[in-house]
């Protein structure tokens, strides 16, 4: 059986990590005389004054039971912090401010002092010191008076009130262009002044978004200095710290950053963290930690893919703001594109949808079959290029005559990349060249050459920085390609147009690639920035059907069959030469997202209906009728839904099943589950049922081959694909012969029934 010696010997190792001489009475004594007993160990500082009391408890027993014994013992001895342990769980207890919390190692002397001295510095406690702290309606920025928005002021105030009831964990999701960094360096500056803090470490998901952190860091916080990091063993550091996650990572063994060393721990982009070594690596800190993402829930964006579903999930669930009973993320502070459009922090979008038919249906070459998912990662076809660039150029040219506006191009690979500058450079319009030209005070030679460039992680020979430098604040070139590069962290106010043709299935990808294009520029007079997507992103998301008052059926949108994304198999690359595979632009069309188009986002959509029927269960006779199961007459559903379908909601049946993604849902259906009497199935549960019912219906004519690709095909339509007969030529059929082997196993005229019938009982 376990004693409690045997914890002392483990937490005697730990104080040695930490740096503590435990044979040093002036730094650690044991069974220290206190109030009504011993303290196990007491912790000094360098004068040898008591700064934290440890408590042990045996193997198994939970630590965190012994707070109200050692809290006395603290008290009595004015040691300002407590740590509880059994020797494998240890909590930390900054009995003034919070709870104990759990921590992965002791901290050092140094580091504990710090902490203590945080506390003598305040004037008050902590909510009294930040009390008397005004916010910053005003301040200097890079040289001129700027004014905080009020949504960095709410953000602030949001951050205060949990820091003052001891949350030690936040999540501020704010829309790219609303000013992530300034609005945590803002924070930052109010907690230092109010000695909540003193040291924080900024991470940032690559070195080139340290750099800007740093750059903001430096102007905003001048009386705190900033040092990145960039490797190797870390020397004197400043107050701030900026590094990347792998470059932290190393740097937290023998003689690196201690548990305690931070006292704030700010990670941006944060959902790519929360997974595998970085999550430990966040973890191996005790500190306030403060996740800002864009995108960890797309909020008005369908999710199609599981993985990334539960990674948003993980980074709610990290940052203590899941909502395990709704089962959605309730952050600490959200502010999203509908509200920054409506705000006007941000500017409204344009949406123009095409496709082609080679984009949709793939085509065959050399006798080989190339799916749809294969353009742009082993094969690509001139033709197909050239006819979504004429397309992009008729709609875009009324554009450009007024004046040029600075693109991104969002490509698959490389080689692709190469195609489409050059081919970009080729087709642009005589007179537009000419118009460029007479602007530019340049030749139309060099506007050709220069017009469009690529700009990828190969630039340069690896190093693309004068690239982006030259389309940020160069003239030329106006259109720049990429692949990976200025889909997140490229902050460009003049980018007024975004050509998609990079198909992806990640909501939050989709949405960072969209923020490219959100922030305001008055310098050039932008009030609006478009879409050009010809892969089908924006119907694969549900983007544009915000607006629930008037819902628009958008269709399919684009190919490209939303494959995956990165460059995928390392296939030889198949150019197919043009003139050799005649594609064809269909189903081209305009979405116009603005202020009124962008109102309310799905989930406060669904709040704002269950708001609106609690409140109508207490007082409407009808709802009470609903939730009792009792029978309703045509003439009160006719009243019901007249009060129901009426500003500001129009909380129509319509409406409501575009919110929920429930097709056939019923008022009576959205009621109820809004009562909590019924519960919808979700997607996922639809699909394994159709699927199921299906198979159970043709299960004595099933042959093991057609068992196995039902199967698949079950998995594709889970993942947020539809059922047509050009999946077929896309892995992971293609794996198993394509379309070709799909007809024999089935008949072609049996492939079309399996088709149909399965889309009439998805659609049910």
């Amino acid at each position: 059986m376990s004693r409690e010696t045997d914890a002392r010997m483990v937490v005697d190792q730990l104080l040695k990590d930490a740096g503590w001489d435990i044979f040093d009475k002036s730094q650690v004594s044991t069974e220290e005389p206190a109030a009504d007993g011993r303290a196990d160990y007491l912790l000094k500082n360098s004068l040898t004054r008591p700064l934290c009391v440890i408590e042990t408890k045996r193997f198994g027993k939970d630590p965190y039971g012994a707070k109200e014994q050692t809290l006395p013992y603290a008290q009595g001895l004015g040691a300002p912090f407590i740590i509880l342990s059994n020797g494998n769980e240890h909590y930390f207890w900054d009995y003034g401010d919070g709870d104990a919390r759990p921590i992965m190692g002791l901290p050092s002397q140094a580091d504990l002092e710090t902490r203590a001295n945080l506390k003598y510095h305040r004037k008050g406690t902590l909510q009294e010191t930040l009390a008397i702290l005004p916010y910053p309606e005003t301040f200097w920025f890079r040289g001129e008076q700027a004014e905080a928005r009020q949504y960095q002021l709410e953000c602030l105030k949001e951050a205060d009130k949990a820091l003052v009831t001891g949350r030690r964990r936040m999540l501020f999701e704010m829309a790219t262009g609303t000013g992530k960094t300034l609005t945590i360096a803002m924070l930052m500056k109010r907690w230092f002044q109010s000695a909540a803090i003193s040291r924080v470490l900024f991470l940032a998901d690559r070195i080139e978004l340290a750099k800007q952190a740093k750059e903001t860091f430096d102007e905003y916080l001048k009386d705190w200095p900033t040092e990145l990091l960039y490797g190797g063993k870390r020397s004197l550091e400043g107050q701030i710290v900026v590094g990347t996650l792998d470059t932290i990572a190393a740097q937290l063994g023998e003689g690196g950053f201690g548990h305690a060393y931070f006292d704030l721990v700010v990670t941006d982009e944060c959902h790519r963290s929360i997974y595998n070594s970085h999550r430990a690596t966040l973890g191996h800190f005790d500190a306030l930690h403060i996740g800002l993402t864009a995108t960890p829930s797309p909020g008005e964006l369908r999710w199609v893919s599981d993985k990334e579903r539960q990674l948003v999930k993980n980074t709610y669930m990290f940052f203590d703001c899941w909502d395990a009973a709704t089962k959605r993320g309730k952050p600490t502070f959200a502010y999203t594109i509908q509200q920054g459009i409506k705000d006007k922090c941000l500017v409204p979008y344009k949406i123009y949808v095409a496709d082609t038919q080679l984009s949709l249906e793939g085509t065959t070459w050399n006798e080989e079959e190339i799916s749809a998912t294969d353009w742009g990662r082993r094969a690509e076809s001139e033709d197909r290029l050239k006819t979504m660039l004429d397309e992009f150029f008729r709609v875009e040219t009324p554009r450009l005559k007024e004046r040029p506006r600075k693109t991104i191009v969002f490509a698959v690979s490389d080689k692709q990349a190469d195609m489409l500058a050059k081919l970009i450079n080729r087709l642009l319009p005589d007179d537009l060249c000419l118009a460029i030209a007479s602007r530019l005070n340049v030749s139309p030679g060099q506007v050709r050459e220069s017009f469009a460039e690529k700009i990828t992680s190969y630039t340069n020979n690896g190093d693309p920085k004068p690239a982006i430098n030259r389309f940020k604040y160069d003239p030329l070139p106006y259109i720049a390609v990429s692949v990976d590069m200025l889909d997140t962290g490229f902050d460009h106010k003049e980018i007024e147009t975004l050509l998609m043709l990079r198909p992806t299935k990640s909501a939050m990808k989709y949405a960072q690639m969209r923020g490219r294009g959100s922030r305001i520029c008055p310098k050039i007079g932008k009030t609006e920035f478009w879409i050009y997507d010809f892969v089908g992103n924006v119907a694969r998301f549900n983007d544009s059907s915000i607006d629930y008052r008037t819902p628009k059926e958008i269709g399919q949108g684009g190919g490209g069959g939303g494959g995956g994304d990165g460059p995928g198999p390392g296939n030889e690359w198949v150019v197919i030469p043009e003139g050799q595979k005649e594609d064809e632009i269909r189903n081209q069309h305009m979405i116009l997202v603005g202020p009124e188009g962008l109102q309310i986002d799905r989930h406060t959509y669904q709040d704002e209906w269950a708001a609106k029927v609690s409140e109508l269960h207490k007082a409407d006779p009808v709802v009470q009728k609903i939730f009792a199961g009792q029978q309703v007459s045509e003439e009160e559903w006719e009243a019901l839904r007249r009060r129901l379908d009426a500003p500001k909601n129009y909380f129509s049946e319509v409406s409501l099943r575009k919110a929920f993604e429930q097709p056939t849902g019923s008022l009576t259906d959205f009621i109820r589950a809004a009562l909590g009497v019924f519960k919808f199935p979700s997607r996922e549960e639809r699909i394994e049922r159709v699927f199921d019912a299906w198979v159970t219906q043709h299960s004595s004519s099933l042959n093991p081959g057609q068992a196995t690709m039902l199967r698949l095909l079950k998995q594709r339509v889970l993942t947020g694909d539809t059922i047509e007969l050009r999946i077929f030529s896309q892995p992971p059929f293609s794996i198993y012969g394509g379309r070709a082997r799909m007809e024999q196993l089935f008949g072609k005229d049996g492939l079309a029934q399996v088709v149909e019938e399965l889309n009439t009982l998805l659609a049910a």
